[in-house]
């Protein structure tokens, strides 16, 4: 009977404690849900590319013989900017010229012979068929001299040469790149859901970090046809004037669209709880002699610096947790011990709740 009664005391005991620490307030610091108006103002990361670029490639094998250009050398449409060793091709060439000649004087001499009935019309004919034989084989000969000439199929600037007189070209070996530089694209990609606010012909500005002090201008000019289905992604080309010929191929910009200004509620990124491709917070509910927590779900849009965007699920004056969440579960018990107004650090807060009496 004595032992019944002392493991009756333990029970209650073991159930008046943990009921006491399942109503323990869990310290933590809160940030007021906050009703704002953002710019709407797209960013994106772009590459640079020239308008047009090109990369000289050789189509033969052969010794280069002459270079017309030199490190960074802007040339013009139709300038020679490489030629090729040709002798053997010119020797072709000189060869079957002779043999279209005597065909064309054979067919200039029989023609007036076949007027006057002294020469077969089958002899004619076998002429001719050597001209156009011969017509053929220098157009031939020519196709594989002109691959031999390379020239410039725009204006534009040429790179670095990395090739000397007398070095040995093979097909596909990169000779010379030449870009048309006095205007660039610029591409990017943003998120589908901002089609609604791209249209060709929008302002944009752009900046890099080879020039922090300037900004470069440009229009929208188009959007591409397909949504990449993985990242739910699109590109967009920007193109953008370099009369100074400032910007190169290659460079990084960043993006900036101008866009409308739409209302937004933002929480702080500390605030928020992913779990599983799923968002929530805890928000703070006030009861009679208590504080607790609400684990609620939203959905997330924009992400300014610091910030996030909230779509659903919250509205402006609520109250989330942003420091002590990992110790808290829905439902809980909470002692509020700071709240974040603005911008202040976490030790800020702590050194706020610290000072309070």
């Amino acid at each position: 009977m004595k032992n019944l009664k002392i493991t009756l005391c333990l029970l209650l005991l073991f159930v008046f404690t943990h009921t006491a620490l399942a109503q323990q307030a869990n310290p933590v610091i809160v940030a007021l849900v906050k009703a704002t108006t953002l710019s709407g103002n797209i960013q994106a990361l772009g590459d640079l590319q020239a308008i047009n670029n090109v990369n000289l490639t050789s189509q033969v094998t052969d010794y280069i013989t002459e270079i017309y250009f030199e490190d960074g050398q802007r040339v013009s449409k139709g300038d020679t900017l490489i030629v090729m060793d040709t002798a053997d091709e010119q020797a072709l060439l000189a060869e079957e010229q002779a043999r279209l000649d005597e065909a064309q004087r054979q067919v200039n001499r029989l023609n007036p012979l076949i007027e006057k009935m002294a020469a077969s019309r089958s002899a004619l004919d076998t002429q001719k068929s050597l001209v156009a034989i011969s017509k053929a084989r220098i157009q031939g000969i020519q196709t594989a001299i002109d691959k031999r000439t390379m020239t410039a199929p725009f204006d534009g600037v040429v790179g670095l040469r990395q090739i000397s007189v007398g070095s040995l070209a093979q097909p596909g070996m990169q000779l010379a790149t030449l870009d048309q530089d006095s205007q660039m694209k610029l591409d990017f990609t943003v998120s589908a859901d901002q089609l609604s606010q791209l249209q060709p012909g929008l302002s944009v500005s752009a900046t890099t970090t080879a020039y922090p002090d300037k900004t470069f201008t440009g229009t929208l000019v188009s959007l591409d046809s397909r949504v990449n289905p993985v990242t739910r992604m699109i590109r967009g080309r920007v193109i953008i004037d370099n009369q100074d010929f400032l910007l190169k191929t290659g460079l990084l910009m960043r993006v900036n669209i101008a866009g409308e200004e739409k209302p937004a509620i933002l929480i702080p990124e500390e605030a928020l709880i992913s779990e599983g491709g799923q968002h929530y917070v805890f928000v703070t509910e006030q009861h009679d002699d208590r504080t607790s927590v609400r684990k609620q779900a939203i959905k997330i849009g924009d992400r300014p610096e610091g910030q996030i965007a909230v779509v659903s699920g919250l509205e402006a004056g609520q109250q989330v947790v942003i420091h002590g969440a990992l110790r808290i579960h829905d439902g809980s018990t909470v002692t509020i011990t700071a709240v974040k107004k603005a911008d202040e650090r976490l030790t800020e807060l702590l050194q706020q709740n610290r000072s309070e009496p």
